[in-house]
């Protein structure tokens, strides 16, 4: 069972606009401006106070989608094979204070969370799965799988792929991933 979280009140002070605009998305939602508002703080000390300075970038997902599918499918592996390991344990390093399974998975779910993508964990004879559908192509499939691959093997983890033209999984064996659930 999960621990469950220490909270502490507080009071802030909000423009009455950013604050009208708050409750009626979190009525959206179906939950309390609370909530909404404590979403969104954890979201940024997770991700958005060090995303851009560890080096991730926001652009529109259609221009990234048809580049992609100008560059060759040999130039999208050897140009992230050259970089995958250093820049993912620059990033894990920046955003997480280390460089392990868990600091790397960590950004990995907190990546696809702001992506858009839906990802999703199992866990099936003696390995856990992920399936992250991202809906960019199968050169994106291709830039993930040998990322990611490469930081895995990087870290020591034994790790097997599969993917489609919009889909990646990756299976890890379950005696590598200590903790492995958030």
């Amino acid at each position: 069972m999960a621990e469950k979280k220490q909270t502490e009140s507080v009071s802030l002070r909000l423009d009455t606009n950013t604050w009208n605009r708050l409750k009626v998305f979190a009525g959206k939602q179906k939950t309390s401006p609370n909530a909404l508002v404590s979403q969104i703080l954890d979201s940024h000390v997770e991700w958005e106070m060090n995303a851009v300075a560890a080096g991730w970038a926001v652009m529109p997902k259609p221009f990234l989608v048809e580049l992609f599918k100008l560059i060759d499918k040999d130039k999208v592996e050897k140009t992230i094979a050259n970089l995958s390991v250093r820049m993912a344990k620059e990033m894990n390093l920046y955003m997480r204070g280390k460089h392990n399974l868990d600091s790397w998975l960590s950004i990995l779910r907190a990546r696809s969370s702001r992506s858009g993508f839906n990802w999703t964990e199992y866990e099936e004879d003696g390995k856990f799965e992920i399936v992250m559908q991202h809906d960019m192509g199968e050169n994106w499939s291709l830039y993930f799988k040998t990322f990611y691959e490469n930081v895995f093997h990087d870290l020591g983890v034994k790790t097997e792929f599969d993917f489609t033209e919009n889909t990646l999984v990756i299976k890890i064996d379950k005696d590598k991933a200590s903790s492995w659930h958030r």
